[in-house]
């Protein structure tokens, strides 16, 4: 059986060590690094203790959800890394090479759902696929063991493979003009999260190991990106006032941001991990401005203190604002960025058809009106050729966030950011930081391939 996600499973299980870039394989050992540093500082916390300390590779991505590092795509590693942790009989060559296929099979199976309106679902199959990859690997799984392995995973989210059953017969439908009956559609429930075929490309030539991205606060790559505009103001009001700024002197905080996983967030009450209680990004902006800090300890079920009158007294002044200009820029650049997935589709295209998102109305029946406006040219777009190869994944990365902090004093602090720190350049240091250890991180990202992975993981776990 031949297609993209096969030639891909069959890249993926030939792969090896040597046919890795160096900058590659060196993010699978920070990715690796980062991960063991949040096991470690959750296990100690008394959510982690009632678990078990973390000891068991169940409990250890149970643990880490919320710590997790991200790629363009999706979750990976609390999922993949506790497997490696695991199941790891070879050598440490292997398990990198383990880590990269999972983090690039994870990636584009997170890709493919890039117009599911449900991402919780797309995480649950990105961490699915991640950990199915990484086990199949490390089992030495031949090309049609490992591309099963992928199928039954991504069978297992439920969403996608119904919406790839309803495809076809969704395109031959639109193409006969039924979704132009003003009545609505059944088939709106799964075009919405049509699967796309493009991003099951770029196997060996486009990395996405490349664009991870190590979160300095629990959350989202998007709630990094606020949690950052925040703690750059709370760092520059002490600079300019030696003193920092007290709970009681906030007036109101202005949050403006874009469609997508900042509108979904921002509605959610849930944040941080399954482990931990329940907080919103409102309350972790509570616990920053009140503390100056947001790590797991404030956020653990069991451990952190109770959430206090300044730390709900911040968060009852924030404000979460749709801001248009800020989802025109996102749309633009993801159409830019990732055109090549959507068959090459412009801005204004995609702009036209997220137009509902725009507006705040995320349902599926919002969809209705895109399908009506022009179904043949939409559908022909999503199944038309492309590749990774033709996108802009660095730029893709992009959360535009606009923040404003008002005093009581009358003054106000703005902020602008659209990347989290943690990405790119500032891999490394946030990996590292994360580990806690920059003697033994250094000594392990310089061990030999061939020193036995289960030594490795000793050493990374001690």
């Amino acid at each position: 059986m031949s297609g993209p996600l096969n030639e891909l499973s069959a890249w993926a299980a030939s792969l090896t060590a040597t046919a890795i870039p160096e900058d590659v394989a060196r993010i699978a050992r920070l990715q690796h690094l980062a991960l063991a540093g949040a096991a470690r500082r959750l296990a100690g916390l008394p959510s982690g203790v009632a678990c078990g300390g973390g000891e068991s590779g169940l409990i250890a991505a149970f643990l880490l959800f919320g710590f997790d590092d991200h790629l363009l795509g999706g979750r990976v590693g609390a999922a993949s890394a506790p497997v490696g942790w695991a199941r790891a009989n070879g050598s440490l060559d292997a398990l990198i090479a383990a880590t990269v296929a999972a983090n690039e099979l994870a990636g584009r199976a997170g890709l493919a759902c890039l117009l599911a309106h449900r991402p919780d679902e797309v995480d649950v199959r990105t961490m699915r696929v991640a950990a199915a990859v990484m086990r199949a690997k490390l089992a030495g799984a031949s090309a049609g063991e490992l591309n099963a392995a992928v199928e039954g995973a991504l069978a297992g989210g439920g969403g996608l493979p119904m919406a790839a059953v309803a495809d076809v017969a969704g395109a031959q439908q639109a193409a006969r003009g039924i979704l132009d009956s003003g009545g609505g559609s059944p088939l709106v429930e799964a075009m919405a999260g049509v699967p796309l075929l493009n991003p099951w490309t770029g196997g060996g030539s486009v990395w996405l190991s490349r664009t991870l991205v190590v979160p300095r606060f629990p959350g989202t790559p998007w709630a990094n990106v606020a949690l950052d505009a925040l703690d750059v103001i709370l760092v520059r009001h002490m600079k300019a006032g030696e003193k920092r700024l007290r709970a009681d002197q906030v007036e109101r905080i202005e949050l403006r941001t874009a469609f997508g996983p900042a509108a979904t967030e921002a509605g959610s009450a849930g944040f941080g991990a399954p482990a931990l209680g329940a907080w919103s990004i409102a309350e972790a902006f509570g616990v920053m401005v009140a503390h100056h800090e947001l790590g797991p300890e404030w956020l653990d079920a069991g451990a952190a203190p109770e959430k206090t009158e300044e730390v709900a007294a911040v968060a009852s002044r924030l404000s979460i604002v749709h801001d248009w200009r800020l989802s025109v820029r996102k749309g633009r650049i993801a159409a830019e960025s990732m055109g090549p997935l959507l068959g090459g589709a412009g801005a204004s295209t995609v702009l036209r058809a997220a137009k509902p998102l725009l507006l705040g109305r995320p349902d599926p029946e919002s969809i209705v009106p895109m399908f009506q406006e022009r179904p043949w040219s939409i559908v022909r777009a999503l199944r038309r050729p492309g590749g990774l190869g033709a996108c802009q994944l660095d730029a893709a990365q992009c959360w535009p966030t606009e923040l404003k902090l008002y005093t009581t004093r009358g003054g106000w602090w703005p902020e602008r950011r659209s990347v989290p720190t943690g990405g790119g350049v500032g891999l490394e240091a946030a990996a590292k930081a994360r580990f806690g250890h920059d003697t033994r991180a250094d000594a392990l990202l310089a061990a030999p391939g061939e020193q036995p992975a289960a030594e490795w993981i000793a050493e990374l776990r001690a």
